[in-house]
């Protein structure tokens, strides 16, 4: 009797192992409910939780810069010279060269005469005392326009002789070197310039011819 419990004993375990085998056996890949690593909660292609809100990307760069606008200036035209030149000359003046003169009937003024004097300079040589060291005696040398420096326009009404108007420099006119003189009437007028040792610029212009 041993030996048939024995044997059904044995029998029954190897029932058991041949159930659990056929119970451990892998489902046929064809298994639409399988999908290999994830479960299908963890990976579901339209999960949203719904923490991002859709957004325009944004611009690339592009690999050009741009230049800089550049603006013209404004051409402004120059401003041209409402008068007419009448006389534009350098003249040098000296005992050899004293005078000369100019008629002109003024019809529409005004008159400007405009001139620079350059006059002769003479250096002088002035003895003094210095104010340093030992007070030697010292020779300063000085540079100055010359007394016979001198220059004179005169205009004037030509049949009467009646100055109308003068200026210059030198004798009683000053030591500015550069002046205008301005006539503003009508008139016939005999311009004199006179002079001595100077150099002298002078442009005169009037109102229209």
């Amino acid at each position: 009797m041993s030996k048939v419990y024995k044997s059904l004993f044995a029998a029954a375990v190897m029932i058991l192992v041949l159930a659990s085998a056929g119970c451990a056996e892998m489902p046929a890949a064809s298994d639409p409910g399988w999908s290999g690593d994830l479960s299908p909660e963890e990976g579901g292609e339209d999960d949203d939780p719904g923490y991002l809100t859709p957004a325009t990307p944004y611009p690339t760069a592009t690999n050009g810069m741009a230049g800089p606008t550049l603006s013209r200036p404004t051409e402004v035209p120059p401003t041209q010279d409402p008068y007419v030149t009448l006389f534009n000359k350098t003249i040098e003046f000296s005992p050899a060269h004293l005078r000369d003169a100019y008629s002109f009937n003024l019809t529409a003024p005004p008159l400007i005469i405009d001139f620079d004097v350059e006059p002769k300079m003479v250096t002088r040589e002035k003895y003094t005392t210095s104010d340093y060291g030992k007070k030697k005696d010292i020779v300063v040398k000085q540079e100055y326009p010359s007394e016979d420096s001198w220059f004179t326009v005169t205009v004037r009404e030509r049949e009467s002789g009646e100055i109308v108007a003068e200026d210059g420099f030198g004798k009683g006119f000053g030591t500015a070197t550069d002046k205008r003189i301005f006539v503003g009437k009508f008139g016939d007028y005999l311009i004199e310039l006179s002079g001595n040792e100077a150099k002298v610029h002078i442009k005169m212009r009037a109102g229209g011819i």
